[in-house]
């Protein structure tokens, strides 16, 4: 029976490979794998404090709200009266109004937006929900 070799073998390495080059090629990847795991684990550490900080001030930021609407009576009162405003027009309260109460819901759109995959605001359950 005649066998016919190849010119081009089926497997991509050599049947003979330098035991040197294997610990240096296992020696690299080994480094590679650390170095992203590494970064990887940090980039994770800080998304997540990130995402409780963000969490945290929450409440903080969602009090601008309040402040928002008690703006608006306030910028009124400086259109009908505009001496009670010590020369700020009206239209800059209505503005910061507006700006108040667009942070703050921005604010918690993003802090959602932000969360890392699988995790849920860790302080919910400090808030009241049945008022």
């Amino acid at each position: 029976m005649i066998e016919n070799h190849t010119a081009v073998s089926a497997s991509p390495q050599p049947e003979t490979q330098n035991p040197l080059s294997r610990m240096l090629r296992f020696l690299i990847r080994m480094t590679s794998a650390l170095v992203i795991g590494i970064a990887l684990g940090i980039f994770h550490c800080a998304w997540h404090l990130a995402f409780f900080l963000l969490c945290m001030f929450r409440p903080v930021v969602n009090v601008l709200v309040l402040g928002g609407v008690i703006m608006l009576p306030v910028s009124f009162a400086a259109f009908v009266k505009p001496e009670t405003a010590n020369g700020m027009p009206f239209w800059a309260i209505l503005l910061m109004a507006v700006g108040f109460i667009s942070f703050a819901m921005g604010y918690s759109k993003f802090v959602e937006w932000f969360a890392p995959p699988g995790e849920a605001d860790p302080f919910e359950r400090y808030r009241r929900r049945d008022w």
